[in-house]
């Protein structure tokens, strides 16, 4: 019985002994604070214990790995401007240890400048935006083209050929928080407000024919005076990506003879005499040197030049798909470039309203010709293109119509014509 008892006393010391107080746990930290940015993350702590150890937490931003001498600490991104906090405990045997202290900031946004204003000439623009979180934007806005880098936004400003102002929103995102950033581009000029399409130099066989089905250009639906098909070559130039409008006419002349008006709308019910009058105008203010197309520059742009897909109608083999006549208009104009553009992204060459060429009516020679300029002297002006109130036959590349010069009508306007140097 000694020698039990004597056991008993002995194993109670051992147990007694070998049973460390909190103070002898000896669990230290590599930290006990860590601080993320709004963009989230991980870090580590490294832990250093010879006893099982565990980790307690609430956060549900927070997500905490446990390894072996180790603590990976994993942030989510707070999306908010308000910081968050939170503590991890370090546990042994349901007793906390040591304590680690997580802070997060809250998302921080601020643009410099708010408001953007700019010529109606292309420019670039860059705004700063400062943050410490992770950004985007978001814009509809078709006339500018926006990148970012780290801190800052760019704006590319393509050319406003309007005569009004307009204006576009840029929504700049960060977390929960955002920033409207207007730009507003100022109208142009009228003299200004001409956009022009690049016609490359080429070669390529003008006028059609009805005779030959094996030979360039057979049409069965073409007029005598659209042959014989011969080969021309042209230099470079730019052409009026739509017809002239109203807006424009009025602009320069103060009064609108249109019979369907309409900003919008083609000038139409204006002779080749009063166009001649407005491009006086319009190079007087503008320092440049418009002038009507001549009639191979036209068709040249109508077929879609050097990109000619060989459409009997600029654009397309459906007039309908590329031009208003006499079967969908409605008996009226439309606004310009409502239709699908040709190769070369000319709208409205076929069909809307027919358009003066500078050239005195001709007929055409078989001989191959370079940069023609029509008859020498005449007594009518050729247009071309059909209108509204023609049938598909008119608004034929190839199709050829002639009024006198001083003669207007209702379905009868024009595109100006701008040579490269």
């Amino acid at each position: 019985m000694k020698r039990y008892l004597l056991f008993v006393i002995v194993f109670l010391m051992v147990v007694i002994c070998c049973t460390p107080d909190n103070d002898s746990y000896n669990l230290s930290i590599s930290k006990d604070e860590l601080e993320f940015t709004p963009k989230g993350g991980e870090l580590i702590v490294k832990v250093t214990s010879v006893y099982n150890w565990e980790c307690k937490y609430d956060a549900d931003w927070l997500l905490v790995r446990q390894q072996a001498n180790r603590i990976r600490v994993i942030a989510d991104e707070n999306p908010t401007s308000k910081p968050r906090s939170e503590v991890i405990e370090i546990m042994i045997n349901g007793a906390v240890e040591n304590e680690i202290v997580v802070t997060q900031y809250g998302t921080e946004l601020n643009i410099e400048n708010k408001m953007l204003s700019v010529g109606s000439f292309c420019d670039t623009l860059s705004v700063s935006v400062i943050t410490n979180s992770l950004w985007t934007f978001e814009h509809q806005i078709e006339w500018c083209t926006i990148w970012k880098d780290e801190s800052n936004l760019f704006i590319l400003v393509d050319r406003n050929y309007s005569m009004d102002e307009r204006c576009g929103t840029i929504v700049v995102n960060a977390g929960d928080l955002s920033y409207e950033l207007e730009v507003c581009q100022a109208a142009c000029q009228w003299y200004n407000s001409f956009e022009l399409v690049d016609v490359e130099g080429g070669t390529f066989f003008m006028g059609a024919q009805n005779n030959d089905s094996e030979s360039f250009n057979y049409d069965a639906s073409a007029y005598q005076i659209e042959a014989p098909v011969h080969e021309v070559s042209m230099t470079s130039y730019a052409i009026g990506k739509f017809e002239v409008t109203q807006a424009q006419w009025i602009a320069a002349m103060g009064t609108n003879p249109s019979v369907v008006q309409g900003d919008s709308l083609p000038v139409e019910n204006v002779t080749w005499e009063q166009v001649q009058e407005f491009i006086s105008i319009l190079n007087e203010n503008s320092g440049l040197s418009y002038r009507l197309p001549t009639e191979a520059e036209w068709e040249f742009a109508s077929r879609g030049g050097n990109k000619s897909h060989g459409f009997s109608y600029s654009g397309y083999s459906v007039l309908g798909a590329c031009g208003w006549y006499y079967s969908n208009s409605a008996a009226t104009t439309h606004k310009i470039g409502n239709k699908t553009p040709n190769e070369l992204g000319i709208y409205d060459m076929s069909g809307n309203v027919r358009e003066w060429c500078n050239d005195w009516f001709g007929y055409y020679s078989p001989e191959s010709v370079y940069n023609p300029q029509g008859a020498e002297y005449g007594s009518v002006k050729v247009n071309r293109g059909g209108s509204w109130t023609t049938p598909a036959v008119n608004c034929r590349n190839s199709y050829r119509h002639t009024d006198y010069p001083y003669e207007a009508a209702h379905d009868l306007g024009f595109r100006l014509v701008l040579p490269v140097d």
